[in-house]
């Protein structure tokens, strides 16, 4: 175990103990069952691949998440699988991947225009546009076109991943695709249906203040795997920032569920709480020894 992680373990033995594991969270405001906000909202899929994505495990953490809630967050938005499949109202979601969120904005506000900017791209596609979509992502201005060369470089990259440089570049190499779906329009709409009156932030976690009665669903970046979602990397120190976040989570009154690697470090940090071991395959990763089955921590503090 490297230094920093031992200095984080450190910090976090020194903190008091968790509240004593509740049954469930039972807030004082009107309260909004999450799946039942799919009987006026068409069901939807992620609009884009994305590191780390739950579609293996999405029944389990249907299974796991609390019945009630105020309010649903999610500060690691990436795929956004659950909240797809919860349709939670009222909801929060927030990554600190700003070309990520943009794209969610566009579905939720601009659906027609992407959609026609997604169609130009899926005719134009060949390796020299990809090239030139690559190179444009980041200074691109206009946001639903910036949405499109994110949505499109998605499909057709290297096995969807999201990369950036120690700049703040995106650099995937081009996928060897024969046919890639790059516009699935039908579901890029009934995705533009759930988002709507979903609060949509570029921000981190740690820019959040959660309440009573809310419910947090956090899927960070691996301790020990993935970390490249931006030039800041997911180190030691910032998973035991994370879990502090939790901890005051837990102190205000609200519910967190977690998912993490299985490692020594991450089950000390989250010491306490409720620990349970997950099969969950991984599709996308830019190392091919590290998809398949892997075993992994969901996290809560409440049964």
């Amino acid at each position: 175990m490297g230094a920093s992680a031992k200095s984080a373990l450190a910090a976090v033995d020194a903190l008091p103990p968790p509240h004593p594991i509740r049954r469930r969270v039972a807030p004082e405001p009107p309260v909004v069952p999450p799946i039942a906000a799919k009987e006026a909202k068409a069901r939807a899929k992620p609009f884009v691949k994305w590191v780390g994505g739950k579609r293996s495990i999405l029944k389990t953490l249907v299974v796991a998440a609390p019945k009630n809630y105020a309010h649903y967050h999610e500060p690691f938005a990436g795929g956004g699988a659950l909240f797809f499949e919860l349709q939670p109202s009222p909801a929060s979601l927030s990554d600190i991947n700003p070309h990520l969120m943009t794209a969610y904005r566009a579905v939720r506000d601009t659906i027609d225009a992407l959609v026609k900017a997604l169609q130009r791209h899926a005719r134009a596609h060949c390796k020299d546009h990809y090239l030139h979509a690559r190179a444009c992502l980041s200074r691109e201005g206009d946001p639903t076109a910036r949405a499109a060369l994110l949505i499109y470089l998605n499909k057709t990259g290297y096995n969807g991943l999201y990369r950036v440089n120690r700049a703040g570049h995106y650099n995937v190499p081009m996928g060897d695709y024969t046919s890639p779906s790059i516009l699935d329009e039908e579901n890029l709409r009934r995705a533009s249906q759930a988002l709507q009156g979903v609060q949509i932030h570029t921000r981190s976690f740690s820019q959040i203040e959660p309440a009573k009665g809310d419910f947090f669903y956090l899927d960070p970046p691996y301790y020990k795997t993935y970390d490249q979602y931006s030039h800041d990397r997911f180190d030691a120190q910032a998973h035991e920032d994370l879990a502090k976040f939790c901890r005051r989570i837990d102190s205000k009154g609200g519910a967190f569920m977690l998912s993490n690697s299985d490692t020594d470090f991450v089950r000390r940090l989250y010491k306490g709480f409720g620990i349970r071991e997950v099969m969950a395959a991984r599709h996308v990763s830019c190392k091919a020894g590290q998809r398949g089955a892997h075993r992994e921590l969901l996290i809560r503090n409440y049964d």
